[in-house]
């Protein structure tokens, strides 16, 4: 999977030693997991997976306005659907903001 890499993420990249297979950051996915893990016990968060990070990162760039096509190729969301319906689990009052905002344009 390819995500875009913005801002200072791709200075950082190009500043990379290059390695003999060609990944920058070479690694086991339960490397990071377990990584992730420990670091949140060491600073006593519970509750919090490595995973939540996507979706806090995806809901981000929503609030800063990102369309839902600009969001799904930063965070590799290959299913416009589910990217979807995390970002209305999380927050349905924007949506209902909007919506009002809309009615109140319309009223006046």
């Amino acid at each position: 999977m390819l995500v875009p890499l913005l801002g200072e993420a791709w200075d950082i990249v190009q500043r990379q030693p290059k390695s003999e297979t060609g990944l920058i950051f070479p690694y086991k996915p339960s490397g990071i997991s377990h990584g992730f893990r420990e670091a949140c016990k060491e600073l006593g968060i519970e509750d919090l997976r490595y995973h939540d990070l996507r979706r806090e990162g995806a809901s981000r760039l929503f609030e800063a306005g990102f369309s839902i096509e600009e969001v799904a190729q930063v965070t590799g969301h290959r299913s416009l659907n589910v990217l979807w319906q995390v970002y209305t689990e999380l927050y349905p009052q924007s949506l209902h903001e909007k919506f009002n905002k809309l009615m109140q344009q319309k009223a006046e």
